[in-house]
């Protein structure tokens, strides 16, 4: 029978983050264990972070068509009252009392706790005939062992089942509304049970829980004393305080755990090719190093990923330099290709992430053919671009046009090796005529991420009459524009943030003739809170650079409220948050009107202005914010991992 066609198992965990690790143990062992089931897991809680669903989406991925999760979110002011009395039990074990309400659809959902190895087929368990017992449970050797259940009123004889494994019998539950009669009795008899809501279960459901065989619920006791049954139970359960993952003695069971708790955790390992780290190891302060260390290495790693940077080229024959940056490890590569490969080849990387590729050094020293790329397309250059920047005279720009590296990308394209992604739609089409890539290529939308204020108001904060450049002053950005538009208008205050890096003395030289413009302050590179206010107190950005991909200090601007100027129109957000003043090719020095007329049009408004800034905002906060890109890009990942 397709997998596609047999109905899921549903298996219930409820949790906190801090169990999130060993869930996703649990459940790699059921998916292990069961590979002609699917399954459906419910994750019920109060709160995950982004890192713990990741984690289940990784496993999504990994074992695609074969699981699907749910996120029921409880309101854990139902157990406020609740007094815990087991130091290792959290409070969210109580969440499966309303199960019933949670899954209004489900006739019944196999509850598992997080300390759980599954090594066997569910399919029988999952079967039982409930009839019209509550649920079914294994016998809890261990209450049987201290001569518990008189204390709670039971005979020697009655059934009390261990709680870590609990097929549920949802609609009888409903029928009957048990999940009232639990949440009462756990507030009449928290001050007289032990063993909290496994006393409570067994309680309201006396005489309605239908014994199953210890196989599947082989506890911590039952492993102790039958360890020649360890291996044929289809449930190990590692219940009470010694956990396997405190990894203090090796106990009967615990190798079974580490096994597939090695293999349910193994990270996938990326190598990020750029060739800057804005500022880190001594390379350029730009936008593709700043969305490296600033985004990609601060927020994509997570018990599922890590990210090494390579930066191409070692000044060393043989062997690599390491950096370490923000706890990122960067790596310089040997420069002869062998050692390189050799160097490659011990890495072992799961997968290539690119933001563009000036280089090809590391793609050529990889040696093993199945390899693949993920190519983020954020500034292509076609010859048609380089023919539009060589206009620019008065100071030419260094061109890196590089058919090697382009011809490296459209081979392993060919191949199947590439996912590319983009942060603009507008920059597909020049992605295609670089590359060669045929028409019907798939690139899927990323969009750069912006960290947001959310606490900025447009509305009530003093903007001043700041107009601020922002990015690195080279020639392809034309900065001395910037320099002669202050010069025209004096009533503004005009900041150029930023600083040179290629051709530095001759842009220095350029820029040193404004020096005496008493309304132009030239702040040098900025980070943190220095370049925040300068974004809070501006209200326009110019930009006047010969060619742009789509600037993340567009994106940055925005964030604020500070409108564009610009004769760059990158999917349309110029004319749809500022003005954009048409094309300026060459020089620029005789549309410097241009700007102007554009920025008094701003200026002069300010209704206008206001009312485009707060559209502005909303427009990054939808589409450009971080639990997106987190999300959207560790799924890429997983994606292409698990293809």
């Amino acid at each position: 029978m397709p997998i596609a066609s047999v109905s899921p198992i549903e298996v219930c965990f409820t949790i906190n983050d801090q169990y999130v690790k060993h869930v996703v143990t649990t459940i790699y062992s059921i998916l292990h264990s069961n590979q002609k089931n699917v399954f459906r897991f419910y994750i019920v809680c109060n709160d995950l972070s982004r890192d713990s669903r990741s984690s289940f989406s990784h496993l999504s991925f990994r074992f695609k068509n074969r699981c699907f999760f749910e996120y029921c979110i409880v309101d854990s002011s139902l157990f406020s009252d609740v007094k815990l009395t087991i130091d290792y039990i959290s409070i969210q074990t109580y969440y499966r009392f309303v199960l019933a309400d949670l899954f209004p659809k489900s006739d019944r959902v196999l509850y598992l706790d997080a300390d759980i190895l599954v090594q066997g087929d569910l399919s029988e368990l999952w079967k039982t005939k409930l009839e019209d017992s509550y649920a079914a449970g294994v016998a809890d050797m261990y209450i049987d062992l201290i001569d518990y259940k008189k204390e709670i009123g039971f005979d020697k004889n009655d059934l009390y089942v261990n709680a870590g494994v609990i097929l549920f019998n949802l609609a009888a539950i409903r029928q009957d509304n048990m999940q009232k009669k639990l949440l009462s009795a756990t507030k009449e008899l928290s001050q007289k049970v032990k063993f909290q809501d496994q006393d409570i279960i067994n309680i309201v459901f006396k005489n309605r829980i239908k014994a199953i065989p210890d196989k599947f619920n082989f506890a911590a006791d039952n492993m102790s004393r039958y360890p020649e049954q360890i291996d044929s139970a289809v449930i190990l359960h590692y219940n009470g305080s010694r956990k396997p993952w405190h990894k203090k003695k090796n106990r009967p069971g615990y190798s079974q755990y580490y096994k597939i708790d090695k293999l349910a955790h193994e990270k996938i390992r990326v190598a990020l090719l750029i060739d800057e780290f804005f500022g880190g190891a001594d390379t350029a302060f730009g936008e593709y190093g700043f969305l490296a260390r600033r985004y990609i290495t601060k927020y994509i790693p997570c018990a599922d990923i890590e990210i090494d940077v390579l930066l191409g080229k070692s000044k060393r024959h043989f062997f690599a330099q390491k950096f370490s940056v923000d706890g990122t490890a960067l790596y310089r590569l040997p420069r002869r290709i062998v050692a390189a490969k050799n160097w490659i080849k011990r890495k072992n990387y799961d997968i290539y992430l690119s933001i563009e590729l000036t280089k090809d050094h590391v793609l050529r020293c990889e040696s093993n053919p199945n390899k693949k790329l993920i190519l983020w397309i954020q500034d292509p250059r076609p010859k048609y671009e380089w023919d539009e920047i060589n206009t620019v005279k008065f100071l030419p720009e260094i061109c890196y046009y590089n058919q090697r590296v382009y011809d490296s990308v459209h081979e392993w394209q060919r191949q199947g090796h590439v996912h590319f992604i983009s942060q603009a739609y507008y920059l597909n089409p020049k992605a295609r005529d670089l590359y060669r890539l045929p028409f019907d290529t798939t690139i899927r939308y990323l969009p750069n991420p912006i960290e947001i204020d959310s606490s900025f108001d447009v509305e009530t904060y003093p903007k001043k009459n700041n107009i601020i450049f922002l990015g690195r002053i080279e020639s392809v950005k034309r900065g001395w524009l910037f320099c002669e538009i202050a010069k025209k208008m004096p009533q503004y205050n005009f900041y150029m943030i930023g600083q040179t890096f290629m051709q530095k003395d001759k842009n220095f030289a350029i820029i040193n003739e404004y020096k005496d413009i008493p309304n132009l302050y030239f702040t040098g590179h900025l980070g943190g809170e220095e370049k925040i206010k300068h974004l809070k107190n501006a209200k326009v950005l110019i930009n006047t650079s010969i060619h742009e991909g789509l600037p993340i200090s567009f994106l940055e601007a925005l964030s604020y409220g500070t409108l564009i100027v610009s004769n760059r129109n990158p999917e349309n957000l110029t004319e749809k948050f500022g003005v954009w003043v048409g094309d300026v090719l060459g020089d620029g020095f005789d549309k410097v009107d241009l700007y102007i007329k554009g920025i008094k049009k701003l200026m002069d408004d300010d209704k206008k202005r206001i009312e485009l800034a707060k559209e502005a905002i909303d427009y990054i906060k939808n589409v450009h914010n971080i639990p997106r890109f987190i999300n959207d890009l560790r799924n890429v990942i997983f994606e292409e991992i698990h293809k």
